[in-house]
């Protein structure tokens, strides 16, 4: 968290008040749609210290004021750090306007797969908000992004792209697939898989 914390663009990619500003102006969501985390108590003593999410965002267009959603929420999992093969949460996710990219591509989600589905952002914040205090480490790769889809503020984070760097620092942030490869010795599959990423 600390190593996070000090890296040169922590301040950059965890500015939440800059994000619900521009959403705020673009009519995309407003600030009370985001969630905060509760101070840890008694509450929140049984549930895991830290954990690791990774989400899955599509594109999504407002029929009505034709407005982008460039990182709507379409899946989340959550498994708990301390145990990993426990898996707290792992489900598609309806989004608020009509998918207009799924980017299938990257995250294997097709029109399909969200056809039925009736779990919400709603429903992910208030998982999410049950389970995290705010001292809860959130463990990610650029786990910015997956608050910023959850439209989520905690800066208790461990985020895996701050924390590695490549040899050739001109090269910036590695990739999952390169720290997976480089760190653990295990290749990646092509589309994402969150659980496993």
């Amino acid at each position: 968290v600390i190593a996070t914390r000090e890296h040169a663009n922590y301040a950059n990619a965890f500015n939440f008040e800059r994000t619900q500003q521009a959403e705020s102006s673009a009519g995309i969501s407003s600030p009370s749609d985001w969630i905060t985390c509760r101070p840890y108590g008694k509450w929140c003593a049984s549930n895991p210290a830290a954990i690791a999410i990774d989400c899955e965002m599509c594109e999504t267009k407002d029929p009505v004021s034709g407005k982008v959603d460039n990182k709507a929420l379409c899946r989340i999992s959550v498994v708990n750090a301390d145990n990993p093969t426990e898996v707290l949460l792992d489900t598609l996710v309806k989004p608020q306007w009509p998918v207009s990219d799924y980017r299938t591509w990257v995250n294997g989600i097709s029109e399909k797969d969200l056809e039925n589905v009736q779990f919400t952002l709603s429903h992910a914040q208030t998982f999410m908000a049950a389970l995290c205090s705010e001292q809860t480490v959130v463990v990610g790769h650029a786990v910015h992004n997956d608050l910023l889809a959850l439209r989520m503020v905690h800066h208790c984070v461990a985020d895996t792209a701050m924390l590695f760097t490549h040899v050739d620092p001109n090269d910036g942030t590695p990739s999952l697939k390169n720290l997976a490869h480089g760190v653990l010795k295990q290749e990646m599959p092509d589309v994402h898989d969150s659980v496993n990423d």
